[in-house]
């Protein structure tokens, strides 16, 4: 059942499960960008987190650069120039804190205002966690239940002990009930209790 489970939380994982489930949070704003400005938000992701962005463009040809880089400063994506009513789903490629880039620095004189709002979801990243997790767990039970399975079945279906002895001396076979072999008399030897033993 456990595997079974991180199985389907395995699956779920690569499917694009955000579009039918909340978002974990929604962001929005805007910027007045002057000749050669460049501005945007940052946004901290998990791998595996998917933003959702929506952006409006308005002045001269409604048009910028749109990158996004990471913690280091380095494109990760370059989509160039990007016009009014650009829409992107992206996937962040790590853990880290990224930003996006709305650049004017195609104009001379020119302002552009741009609108935009984003929303972020993190279930790729839960479901991979809660899968391993579970697989872990399967396999830790999976040991245990290795040892103690034979135990119960020992304990369980253990074989009933011998009712009679053979005596050492003269090879007489006997009930266990008797403390002497009924042919030769020696005593039967008795076994010593462990919790007994030296």
């Amino acid at each position: 059942m456990i595997f079974g489970l991180a199985v389907i939380l395995l699956i779920l994982s690569f499917l694009p499960v955000h579009r039918f489930l909340p978002t974990w949070s929604n962001h929005s704003g805007d910027y007045d960008l002057g000749p050669g400005n460049v501005n945007g938000p940052t946004v901290y992701l998990f791998y595996g987190s998917i933003v959702d962005l929506d952006v409006s463009i308005s002045g001269a040809n409604k048009d910028v650069f749109f990158y996004i880089t990471d913690s280091e400063g380095d494109r990760i994506l370059d989509a160039g120039t990007i016009y009014d009513g650009y829409h992107l789903e992206w996937e962040a490629p790590t853990i880290g804190s990224f930003r996006f880039h709305f650049s004017n620095t195609m104009s001379w004189v020119s302002h552009k205002y741009v609108t935009w709002s984003y929303t972020v979801s993190h279930y790729k990243g839960l479901f991979l966690i809660l899968a391993i997790g579970l697989l872990i767990l399967g396999i830790g039970q999976m040991f245990r239940e290795e040892r103690v399975i034979p135990r119960i079945k020992g304990f369980l279906f253990k074989e009933p002990e011998p009712t009679e002895v053979e005596c050492e001396y003269c090879g007489t076979i006997y009930s266990k009930t008797l403390h002497k072999c009924p042919t030769c008399g020696a005593l039967r030897k008795r076994s010593i209790p462990r919790e007994k033993r030296p």
